[in-house]
C-alpha cells in the first residue's frame, strides 16, 4: 500500500434492543504523516466488553483508548511486537483495576485490531469480536474466535454441527483482563489488494447477521451505507447484544449506478490537508523499499470463507423479513417514515423488474435501516 492511497471508512455502533447501555468501543486512528504511516500505519480498533454494570463500558474505552496510543508511541520495535507490548499493557491495566476495585470482578474485554500498513494488513486479536476481508465476491474471516465452541472444533472434540447445537456461544475462553500477560494472535501482514474491505464488528453484529449478509453488504455498498443496513439488520433480528461495525475499503468508491467516472488513486486527505508531495513520494519510495525487507509478508490463515454475491436469494430472504417487520409495524403503530418506505420499496419493484438485484439491495437496505430505528424508537417509548 501507499500513503497516498485513497481509504474510505466508516464506523457505526448501537446499544441493540435489550441492553440498557453499550460495552462496545470503537476507534480509527489514521496516521497523521508519511513517517508515521511508514513506521506504524492505520488503525482501526473495535472492543465488546464484559462485566456488571458499567464495568464492561469502561474495559472496552480502555482498550480502545490506549492500544493505538501506546502502540503509537513504541519506538524500534517492529508493528508485530508493538501491537502486542500494547495489548498486554491494556491488559494489565484492566486486570490491575479489577484486582483493586471489588465492584471491577469480572472485568474484561474482547480486542480486534486491523493496522494498515505499507507491507500489508496486520491483525492483533483477543476474543471473539472478529475482522472479515471481502475481496472479489468472496468473504474471509481472518480472526479465530476465542470461545469455547470454536476451541472444542479446533481439538476435534465435536464437529461444527455438535457444537453450535450444545455449546453456547457466548462462552470466551481469552480476553483482555482476567490474565494481565494474555496471548495475542497475530496475523499478517497480508497483502491487501485495490478494491480491499475490511470489516471488524463485535459479536451482537456476526451473532444474527450472517457471514454472506455481511460480505453481500460491505463488497457491494459505500461503507456508510453498510454500517446503516447491518446494525440495523441486527436489530430487526432481535438486537440482544450492543452492536458495533467498522467498514473501510482499500480504493475510491464508485457508485455502481452512476456513470461519474473517478481516479482510481486519489490522494487522502489527513486531518484536512492534502498529502503527497513529489519530493515525499520519491522518499517514500526509497523507505518503501528498506521496509519491505524488514517486514515480509506471510501466509494467509483464512478460518471461515463464504462466496457473497448480490444473488437472487439473499435479496428474497431480506425482502420476505422487512414484510414482515413492516405488518408488525402497522399494527403496533410504530412511528415509520410510509411515505419514504412506499417510495424505497416501489424502487425495489422496478429494480427487480429491470434485473438489477444490488439496486434492489439497496432499497432493502434502506427499509431495513427505517424499520430498524423505528424499531428501536418505539421499544424505547413503550418501555418507559
Amino acid at each position: 500500500m501507499n500513503w497516498d492511497e485513497t481509504i474510505i471508512e466508516a464506523a457505526a455502533t448501537d446499544t441493540g434492543m435489550r441492553r440498557s447501555n453499550n460495552q462496545d468501543s470503537h476507534a480509527i486512528v489514521r496516521a497523521s504523516s508519511a513517517e508515521t504511516w511508514r513506521q506504524r500505519g492505520h488503525v482501526y480498533i473495535v472492543a465488546d466488553g464484559m462485566g456488571a454494570h458499567a464495568v464492561g463500558e469502561l474495559a472496552s474505552k480502555l482498550a480502545c483508548d490506549n492500544i493505538p496510543h501506546n502502540y503509537m508511541k513504541t519506538k524500534n520495535s517492529p508493528p508485530s511486537e508493538a501491537i502486542t507490548k500494547a495489548y498486554r499493557e491494556v491488559g494489565s491495566l484492566i486486570h490491575g483495576k479489577a484486582s483493586a476495585n471489588r465492584d471491577f470482578q469480572g472485568m474484561g474485554t474482547t480486542c480486534s485490531t486491523l493496522v494498515l500498513l505499507p507491507e500489508g494488513a496486520l491483525i492483533a486479536h483477543v476474543g471473539d469480536s472478529r475482522v472479515y476481508r471481502i475481496r472479489k465476491g468472496r468473504i474471509d474471516q481472518l480472526t479465530f474466535d476465542h470461545s469455547l465452541n470454536w476451541e472444542l472444533i479446533r481439538r476435534h472434540h465435536l464437529s461444527p454441527d455438535q457444537a453450535n447445537l450444545r455449546v453456547p456461544k457466548n462462552v470466551i475462553t481469552r480476553s483482555l483482563g482476567p490474565d494481565p500477560s494474555v496471548e495475542v494472535d497475530i496475523e499478517g501482514p497480508l497483502k491487501v489488494e485495490p478494491n480491499d474491505v475490511f470489516l471488524l464488528c463485535s459479536d451482537g453484529l456476526s451473532g444474527p447477521v450472517s457471514d454472506v449478509e455481511l460480505g453481500t453488504f460491505a463488497g457491494n455498498f459505500h461503507p456508510k451505507d453498510a454500517c446503516r443496513y447491518l446494525v440495523q439488520l441486527a436489530n430487526l433480528r432481535g438486537g440482544h447484544d450492543n452492536i458495533t461495525v467498522v467498514v473501510l475499503r482499500n480504493g475510491p468508491w464508485v457508485e455502481p449506478d452512476s456513470a461519474q467516472d473517478v481516479p482510481t488513486h486519489a490522494a487522502a486527505p489527513v486531518n484536512g490537508r492534502p498529502t503527497g508531495g513529489i519530493k515525499e513520494k520519491l522518499a517514500s519510495l526509497f523507505r518503501g523499499k528498506k521496509r519491505a525487507n524488514e517486514l515480509a509478508l506471510v501466509e494467509e490463515h483464512i478460518y471461515v470463507t463464504h462466496d457473497c454475491p448480490v444473488s437472487e436469494e439473499i435479496v428474497d430472504k431480506l425482502a420476505e423479513l422487512t414484510r414482515k417487520v413492516q405488518s408488525s409495524a402497522v399494527e403496533q403503530a410504530w412511528s415509520v417514515d410510509w411515505g419514504a418506505l412506499t417510495t424505497h420499496r416501489r424502487k425495489e419493484q422496478e429494480a427487480r423488474t429491470a434485473g438489477d438485484l444490488r439496486r434492489a439491495l439497496k432499497s432493502i437496505g434502506e427499509i431495513i435501516d427505517l424499520l430498524g430505528k423505528a424499531a428501536r424508537y418505539h421499544r424505547k417509548a413503550t418501555s418507559t
